[in-house]
């Protein structure tokens, strides 16, 4: 499994976020990779870039891969990113799902016995 982080924003975190992401969409929109984007954008904190690169490069593949069917070596060959990068950033995305579905059960199930099945 990877060694996936969770980040809880603050409000101003929470800015910087959805301003560098729609900064991100308009440049890829113009054909500039992945990293060219983000070379393009300022933000102080390395750590929030860093999350929101990741954030950046699921959001792109959910939308092309898995909405319109783009393959996913067309994906990383757009966003000129290593295949090898797109297949962590998957697995990292079905971790995701399985959390949020392991928190949403113990939130409306309960904690009880999980089984065995």
């Amino acid at each position: 499994m990877a060694d996936v982080k969770y980040k809880n924003y603050s409000e101003e975190e929470d800015k910087v976020y959805m301003e560098t992401m729609d900064k991100v969409r308009e440049l890829l929109k113009a054909g500039k990779s992945l990293e060219e984007a983000f070379i393009s954008v300022k933000i102080n904190n390395e750590e929030l870039k860093s999350f929101i690169y990741d954030d950046a490069l699921k959001i792109v593949i959910a939308e092309r891969h898995f909405a319109k069917g783009t393959s996913l070596e067309e994906v990383a060959d757009s966003l000129k990113v290593p295949i090898t990068s797109i297949y962590k950033a998957i697995n990292e995305m079905l971790e995701d799902v399985g959390h949020t579905s392991a928190e949403y059960y113990k939130q409306t199930i309960g904690q009880g016995n999980f089984g065995t099945a």
